[in-house]
């Protein structure tokens, strides 16, 4: 089976089931190669639903978050740490200020 974008998916699933003889739910499962749960957002709606983003949490950086806030709007702050910390590496820091 080729790639495929899930709007071309579900265009498929839509056009197959249009047809005369329309196949179950489980049939265009099993033909699509998807989960029935798919097939049902696609006969529901053309438009795939949108993907879900994320959100990490970073527990090891949590404690340090406001220092690096500080650090960040205090542009000497930022200089300085940039020296200890860039000495002897290439390190680049920009500022946005």
């Amino acid at each position: 089976m080729t790639k495929r974008t899930k709007v071309q998916l579900f265009e498929q699933i839509r056009k197959a089931h249009a047809a005369p003889d329309s196949p179950s739910i489980r049939e265009l499962s099993r033909t699509f190669g998807v989960h029935r749960r798919v097939v049902r957002q696609a006969l529901a709606s053309a438009v795939p639903p949108a993907r879900k983003t994320v959100q990490r949490a970073a527990p090891s950086l949590d404690p340090w978050k406001s220092t690096i806030g500080e650090w960040h709007a205090d542009k000497h702050a930022l200089e300085v740490l940039g020296a200890l910390v860039g000495s002897g590496h290439d390190f680049d820091f920009h500022t946005s200020a």
